[in-house]
């Protein structure tokens, strides 16, 4: 019997210490989206608009939304209020009324954002101020995703 119980000691004693010998793993961290890091510039107007916004999961969602409009705005042929109107309408579509009421300067931010890219006149947009557009708002999307 007390050779059974030095045995069970002795295996369980063994288990321990090999157990303790392997490293912990710590879990990697996945990044939510792959971003290129914007000019700091853009990280400058950006970062008071995604300092608006609190909560994890709002911004988690803007920050996909604002990508894929970044991704699809160089494409676009359209003038300044049709690209303003699909941010627009795509935006409520998305987020429905999960944004509603929430963050009240935000969406001012948003249109003079898209004024500093192509002004406030209704015109064509240009190819330059378009790949001006997507820069900002994919600067937005990064801004949003960074660690607070």
């Amino acid at each position: 019997m007390i050779k059974k119980l030095i045995n069970i000691r002795t295996l369980v004693g063994l288990i321990l210490i090999i157990a303790a010998l392997y490293p912990i793993k710590k879990p990697v961290e996945v990044a939510l989206l792959n971003i290129e890091k914007p000019t700091p510039d853009i990280i400058e107007l950006v970062t008071p608009m995604s300092n608006i916004v609190t909560d994890p999961t709002h911004r988690a969602k803007l920050a996909i939304f604002n990508q894929e409009f970044a991704n699809r705005v160089k494409n676009y042929d359209a003038d300044v209020q049709q690209i303003n109107d699909v941010y627009v309408l795509a935006g409520s579509a998305f987020f429905q009324d999960e944004l509603k009421d929430k963050y009240d300067e935000l969406d001012k931010i948003i249109v003079e954002l898209m004024d500093k890219c192509s002004g406030s006149d209704n015109h064509k947009l240009t190819q330059e101020e378009k790949n001006k557009l997507s820069a900002y708002f994919m600067g937005f999307a990064w801004s949003l995703i960074q660690k607070r």
